[in-house]
């Protein structure tokens, strides 16, 4: 179902490919896409019908949303005007985004040149809580669109990897981005080119960590007093090393593949797909390799039990600085803490800002007309920041949500 045929992918490549496939055919529009085949739901209703309480819950999770089809629900920017166009620095060079009634539109325009470029959004990448990049589909491919949009900013702003006052119509979508962003895509070789398929599944769902269920579907139904979880992964009941491996498929950075894209399977050894991720002095950078980082702690190397779903439930959403303290009490007496009586009652609320501080990503940055604008991410790397130590004992903790 999810995983039937996948083309082994050569990411060195795919970039020129894509690249050539675009510039070879622009045109003054770029071609809309044929309508999308429906894609199946990202949970189940049979899901639903065993486990209400749950699917309740992580259908208001970042995971489940991390990715969606355009739609006035699931796009956070304004196509109202006065507030749908992003000005850059260069004169005459600016986006407009549209909504047409097929769809919704970003438009680059360079006046100076008499350009004007459009192309439909196909799907919408990230949950919004930081922002959103969009992408638009051309023969078969994805393509990231120039503008994104950033939450905190609540405007729109050039996308992750863009200069200001470039246009740039040619930034493939290689499978490795799908693959965290998704449950799947199904990639067929076409004569030698890969080609997406429109029949995926958006968001992160049930499948992505528990794998197919269908089995433990029709089991279930036929044996009704049975509560074992039959033809099912339960990803708690793996040894360590493989529940850190169903975190890491999408929170390990960007590793080299060694097999074909979407192919790896819950409970399987993560390194038999994907490579490691740089040299052991490298630091995981806080975008994408919270497992990295995590593995970097003090706290790891001295658990052999401590794992990601130590501190998380992917079912709910988790905001709380102040509650995922009490899982640090759980394990340190803050009695014995070198600095309790100076932070006095703020100990346990300032532990997560103090200790697992807010840092700026060096990989996933944007470039606006004035300054480079890096996104905040809570590092995983729980430790002594001595920087971030002054400023909570000068009662300026500002480690802000998770």
């Amino acid at each position: 179902m999810y995983f039937a045929k996948p083309y082994p992918v050569n990411t060195t490549t795919i970039p020129r490919l894509m690249a050539g496939l675009l510039i070879a055919g622009a045109a003054a529009s770029l071609p809309a896409p044929a309508r999308a085949q429906r894609s199946p739901q990202r949970e189940p209703a049979a899901c639903r019908s065993c486990h209400q309480a749950i699917v309740d819950s992580y259908e208001k999770t970042a995971h489940l949303h991390t990715s969606a089809e355009p739609t006035a629900g699931t796009i956070l920017g304004q196509f109202s005007p006065g507030h749908n166009v992003l000005r850059t620095r260069v004169p005459g060079v600016y986006f407009v985004m549209q909504r047409r009634a097929d769809g919704f539109y970003e438009t680059s325009v360079d006046s100076a040149r008499h350009d004007r470029r459009s192309a439909r959004i196909g799907l919408v990448v990230g949950s919004g809580r930081r922002g959103q990049t969009y992408l638009y589909w051309s023969n078969g491919q994805l393509f990231e669109m120039p503008v994104s949009y950033l939450t905190p900013a609540h405007a729109w702003i050039n996308s992750p990897g863009y200069q200001d006052g470039q246009i740039d119509w040619a930034r493939p979508i290689i499978p490795r981005c799908l693959e965290c962003h998704s449950t799947s895509f199904t990639l067929v070789d076409r004569g030698g080119r890969p080609e997406y398929l429109r029949s995926y599944v958006l968001g992160i769902s049930c499948a992505k960590c528990h794998g197919d269920g269908r089995a433990h579907v029709k089991y279930h139904t036929a044996h009704p007093g049975d509560s074992t979880g039959q033809d099912i992964v339960n990803p708690a009941r793996l040894v360590r090393e493989r529940q850190l491996d169903n975190c890491a498929l999408c929170h390990s950075g960007d590793r080299p593949r060694r097999g074909p894209a979407f192919a790896y399977q819950v409970g399987e050894p993560l390194d038999s797909y994907l490579l490691p991720s740089g040299g052991g002095d490298l630091v995981p950078d806080v975008h994408g390799n919270q497992v990295g980082l995590l593995e970097r702690s003090k706290c790891f190397r001295a658990s052999p039990t401590l794992t990601c779903s130590t501190c998380h439930d992917v079912h709910q959403t988790q905001r709380d600085v102040v509650w995922f303290a009490g899982k640090c009490v759980g394990c340190h007496d803050t009695s014995h803490h070198p600095e309790a009586r100076r932070i006095g009652t703020r100990l346990v609320p300032d532990c997560i800002a103090c200790h697992m501080p807010n840092r700026a990503s060096h990989a996933l940055q944007f470039n606006a007309r004035a300054r480079q604008v890096p996104l905040d991410f809570r590092s995983h790397e729980i430790g002594i920041y001595r920087d971030v130590t002054e400023a909570v004992l000068r009662g300026g903790a500002g480690g802000g949500p998770r």
